[in-house]
C-alpha cells in the first residue's frame, strides 16, 4: 500500500495539498531545498498542525531568515532564507562571481523569501525576483495564486508584475484552464478581485495560455511570460 506522497521542486498550493491529504491522509511530505546544499522537510506527522509550512531543516542543517543588511529577523517577519549544511557546494563550476553572490560568509543565499514561526517551521512567501512593488507596497504573487487556484475552472496560474503608469507595476494573472472556454478572462478577473485580501492584490487582467514555458525540471518560467511586457522599458521594477 502507498505509504508516502512527496512534493519536491516548486511548492504546492494549499488547495492541492488539502485535496491530496483528504484523499490519502497521513502520507504527505514536502521538501523545500536547493541543489546547492540546503533543505527543509515537512514530515507527515507535522502536516496536520503546520499544513502551510515546508517544515524544518534536518539534523546538521542550519537556517536563518535575514533582512536586507544580513541581520537576523524574528519569527513572523519576512526575509531572505539562507542556510548551510555539510552538503553545501564548493561553488559553481568556473563561475566565481556567481559563487560569490550565492555563498556569503559560508551561508547559501536562496533568493527566496519566507518566515519562521515560533516553533522554527519555515513558510515560503515568494521568490525575491518575483515580488511586485505596486505603489510602494510589496505584493507577493503567491498570495494571489493561492486564491486563483481555488476556482474550479483553473488548472494552473502564474502571477507577475506588468508596467503601470500609476502604480509602477501591477499584477497580471496568466492562467491555464482545465477546459478551454469554460470561463471568460474578465469574468475570472472579477472573481479573483472579489476574493483577494487587499486592493493592491487585485489583478489588472487575466490572460489564458495553453501551456507555460518551463525549465528542464518542469518549473514555470515566469520571466519568459513577463519579459515581453517590459521590452520597451529601461528598468524592470
Amino acid at each position: 500500500s502507498l505509504e508516502m506522497i512527496g512534493s519536491v521542486g516548486a511548492p504546492l498550493h494549499m488547495e492541492h495539498k488539502q485535496r491530496l491529504n483528504d484523499a490519502l491522509p497521513g502520507r504527505f511530505y514536502e521538501l523545500y531545498g536547493l541543489t546547492e546544499g540546503f533543505m527543509t522537510i515537512l514530515d507527515k506527522t507535522d502536516y496536520p498542525r503546520k499544513p502551510a509550512s515546508v517544515g524544518v531543516p534536518p539534523p546538521f542543517f542550519e537556517m536563518r531568515i535575514v533582512g536586507p543588511t544580513g541581520e537576523d529577523l524574528p519569527p513572523g517577519e519576512i526575509g531572505e532564507i539562507i542556510g548551510r549544511s555539510p552538503q553545501l557546494m564548493s561553488g559553481y563550476y568556473k563561475q566565481p562571481e556567481l559563487t560569490a553572490q550565492a555563498i556569503r560568509d559560508g551561508w547559501l543565499h536562496s533568493g527566496d523569501l519566507g518566515y519562521v514561526d515560533e516553533d522554527g517551521f519555515l513558510y515560503l512567501v515568494d521568490r525575491q525576483k518575483d515580488m511586485i512593488i505596486s505603489g510602494g507596497v510589496n505584493v507577493y504573487p503567491r498570495d494571489i495564486e493561492e486564491v486563483i487556484v481555488q476556482h474550479p475552472a483553473v488548472r494552473e496560474t502564474a502571477v507577475f508584475g506588468i508596467p503601470s503608469e500609476k502604480w509602477g507595476e501591477t499584477p497580471l494573472a496568466a492562467v491555464i484552464l482545465k477546459e478551454p472556454g469554460s470561463i471568460g478572462e474578465e469574468e475570472l478577473r472579477d472573481w479573483i478581485n472579489e476574493r483577494v485580501n487587499a486592493r493592491y492584490q487585485r489583478v489588472q487582467a487575466v490572460i489564458f495560455l495553453e501551456e507555460f514555458p518551463r525549465s528542464a525540471s518542469g518549473k514555470t518560467l515566469k520571466r519568459v511570460i513577463r519579459d515581453p511586457y517590459w521590452a520597451d522599458r529601461d528598468a524592470k521594477i
